[in-house]
């Protein structure tokens, strides 16, 4: 049998020397975009390097183990501490404060809330707070006192005396006891200014 050529299957442009050169240069990387790049890397590693060492100079962290904060502050919360703030002013009425406990000495750090600041008066009666007579009006929710503690008698503070309670007043061991009592200046730590857990992220009122 004679086979006949398809003609139309070659009617087109056969491949060349020219068309199948394999040594053509391939395209350049653009220097210039990938300096850039490397730049910007360099930048943004220095941005996050400078503002780590900030944070190691001026702050330092803490891990919240108990309750006597909560809901505001939970337990394991990461939290940050303003360790200057204080050597610039003193401690305010409301700020939530780190300080050590003179008994306590596993070398942690305990977190209150201000109550009173050196001269004014302090009384718990019927379960609610008074400062210098008038009612305490606390800046976070807070659960009802039991147990007025030291605070039961009215009594003015001294003038580097601060008293101190959790937030979750019937689990905290806080200035009404005899265990933690009045904080001095000396024994604060810092000012809490920043919940760095996940969970909790935001700054702490």
């Amino acid at each position: 049998m004679k086979v006949i050529p398809n003609k139309k299957a070659f009617a087109g442009k056969l491949p060349t020397s020219k068309s199948l050169d394999f040594r053509r240069r391939r395209k350049r990387p653009d220097v210039k975009n990938i300096r850039k790049i490397i730049i910007l890397m360099l930048e943004t590693g220095a941005v996050v390097l400078l503002a780590y060492l900030i944070v190691r100079a001026f702050c330092m962290q803490v891990v919240m183990t108990e309750e006597s904060m909560e809901p505001q502050i939970k337990v394991s919360d990461r939290l940050l501490i303003d360790k200057v703030i204080y050597r610039i002013k003193d401690p305010k009425q409301g700020d939530v404060v780190a300080f050590s406990s003179p008994g306590d000495l596993s070398g942690r750090y305990s977190v209150k809330r201000v109550i009173a600041v050196p001269g004014q008066k302090v009384l718990i009666k019927n379960g609610v707070v008074y400062v210098d007579d008038k009612v305490y009006q606390a800046p976070a929710q807070t659960t009802t006192i039991k147990d007025s503690g030291l605070a039961s008698s009215e009594f003015t503070l001294g003038g580097d005396e601060y008293f101190l309670l959790g937030d979750n007043r019937d689990v905290s061991e806080d200035s009404r006891y005899t265990s933690v009592g009045n904080i001095l200046k000396s024994q604060i730590r810092g000012k809490i200014w920043l919940d760095a857990s996940f969970r909790d992220f935001g700054v702490v009122d």
